[in-house]
């Protein structure tokens, strides 16, 4: 190969380089949220500089870069420098992650203009000069090299080691293929010496060039996998009723999917009552992915964890000491040295947290950690909120405002459950109809606020004194009925007649008048199969009580009331 045409490559590959190093930074700088917990973005602070480097080594290649080496020492140089910033800047980038990010946060411009202010009038000095500054001699250049390949080698195989020992550098398979193979194009160096430059060059920019792409890739499909994720968590919630239960356990399956690498096992614990929060969703890399503690699937907080309001981090031992029940020791905990906490809140209460177990030893919560458990915590929160307002939707459509029973709608749809489960299972049922006596009186003298509070206090008086499983109601107006469940007419003759004696003796405590109620019962089926004829029956009965009452009605007897 001639050698115009080896300069030709030569000066293809760097700017190939060049590419490379300011499609890094470029990345780094546009896409800085994707990749601030990665190596490259505390690694990228340094390429602002390295892009004008290379670009000043590319504006002053000479023909003799492929042959002489003695007659561009400022060319060496450059390419010295540049092989050394690469390496050693990656090598600070994973042994002083966090420290470094935050060091270089406040000082990278300024590291970067000094850099490039020292580099260029040295590289002016030295092209200017007419002596042979760095390369005097066959010697000199000979031990110049030799000590320049010794420190680029020793952090290249310092970088080996860390690819596979580091725990972050093996995240990054990307930052691996490069180590390696710009150690070969040094090993190429090495052994062919400046008939090995051609091939060095290739190797070490298309490494670089291989970094760039690596990464845009990698970002790209971040991006696509989050919003698959996101698209797949969102088609799953939609298609699903928005339950408690089912709604975290597919909140927490995405934040699993995205961080399982760091959290093999992750709980999320919402509350029961008071203090006391019940295991409602589990998920871990064991193969049975069933939780082993019994003890802790109920579980009550002290006071010190419930002040923690941010994401925070514990080691195991420390965070066990938060709970008033004794973690177990066995296999159910082995292996786990960290446990990241996940406070969701409303209304300045703890609702749930999650617990996301690590093995790594002191887990420091990067930022991507942080903002993917900040998206968790907050959408734990809008989500509550919503199933909050769907319950309140759905209270309206089958609760009366005023008195908080079930409305006609909702009575007259358990009505006919109920009819079908009685002719399965040859049960009966009652259904009572009340009806308070003169409502319209009582409004017209005193006003619609003391009409209300009656209501009020029948419906409240009906609902306490009846089973759960019963089905109280509010008709309209004064009219009150309810669903006595799998039972006959005797079993609640007297429960009907202590309704109707509490709401005599409280309404004459809080009401200006004592009030009474009419009540009128059917029973299915030995009244009717009929439901129409059921509540036909029921409001007879209630309205014959009615016509008996008039007597003892307030302003029954000609009372003057005003």
């Amino acid at each position: 190969m001639n050698t115009e045409l080896e300069f030709c490559l030569y000066k293809l590959f760097e700017i190939v380089g060049i590419i490379a190093v300011s499609g890094i930074y470029i990345l780094s700088v546009s896409l800085g949220n994707e990749l601030k917990n990665n190596l490259i973005y505390s690694y990228s602070k340094i390429f602002p500089s390295l892009v004008v480097i290379k670009f000043l080594y590319v504006l002053n290649l000479e023909k003799e870069v492929v042959s002489n080496v003695k007659s561009i020492q400022a060319l060496v140089f450059l390419n010295l420098l540049l092989k050394f910033l690469i390496i050693y800047a990656l090598i600070f980038s994973v042994l002083c992650r966090e420290r470094l990010k935050v060091f270089l946060s406040k000082t990278s411009i300024w590291i970067n203009i000094s850099l490039v202010i020292v580099v260029f009038l040295t590289f002016k000095n030295i092209k200017n000069s007419t002596a042979n500054i760095l390369l005097q001699s066959t010697l000199s250049a000979t031990r110049l090299y030799f000590l320049s390949e010794l420190i680029v080698i020793f952090g290249l195989l310092f970088l080996i080691y860390l690819s596979f020992s580091n725990f972050y550098f093996k995240q990054n398979n990307s930052f691996k293929v490069f180590v390696l193979t710009f150690a070969t194009g040094e090993l190429i160096l090495s052994l062919f010496k400046r008939k090995g430059v051609l091939f060095t060059e290739a190797v070490q920019n298309g490494a670089m060039f291989y970094l760039f792409v690596a990464i845009f890739l990698a970002v790209a499909k971040q991006r696509v996998k989050f919003l698959h994720s996101l698209a797949k968590f969102s088609n799953k919630v939609l298609k699903e009723k928005l339950d408690l239960q089912k709604s975290f356990e597919l909140l927490v399956d995405f934040i699993y999917e995205a961080y399982s690498k760091v959290f093999p096992r992750i709980c999320f614990y919402y509350i029961k009552e008071n203090q006391n929060y019940k295991l409602i969703v589990f998920k871990s890399d064991e193969v049975n992915n069933k939780f082993e503690d019994s003890d802790v699937e109920e579980i009550k907080l002290k006071n010190k964890l419930l002040e923690k309001k941010n994401i925070a981090a514990f080691d195991m031992k420390d965070f066990e000491s938060f709970f008033e029940c004794k973690f177990s020791k066995g296999r159910a905990y082995s292996g786990f040295q960290t446990v990241v906490y996940v406070p969701v809140e409303r209304y300045n209460r703890l609702e749930g947290f999650l617990v996301c177990y690590s093995r790594i030893k002191n887990l420091h919560i990067t930022d991507e950690l942080r903002d993917g458990l900040t998206i968790f915590m907050n959408f734990s929160q809008a989500l509550l909120s919503q199933i909050e307002r769907i319950e309140k939707i759905k209270n309206l459509s089958t609760e009366d405002e005023l008195t908080g029973l079930y409305n006609r709608r909702y009575f007259m749809k358990e009505l006919i459950l109920e009819s079908i489960a009685a002719d399965r299972y040859k049960n009966k049922f009652c259904v009572a109809f009340f009806d308070m006596d003169n409502l319209k009186l009582l409004n017209d003298v005193y006003g619609h606020g003391v009409g209300d509070k009656a209501i009020k206090i029948i419906a409240r008086i009906i609902r306490d004194n009846i089973r759960k499983t019963d089905i109280p109601a509010r008709f309209g107006g004064d009219e009150f009925a309810v669903i006595f469940k799998n039972c006959s007419k005797d079993a609640i003759e007297d429960r009907i007649k202590n309704i109707k004696q509490l709401i005599e003796k409280e309404s004459q405590l809080q009401l200006p008048e004592k009030i009474r109620v009419s009540c009128g019962i059917a029973v299915y089926p030995d009244d009717t199969t009929s439901l129409d004829e059921l509540l036909k029956i029921a409001d007879m009965r209630m309205y014959e009580e009615k016509l008996k009452n008039k007597g003892g009605d307030f302003g029954a007897e000609g009372q003057q009331l005003c």
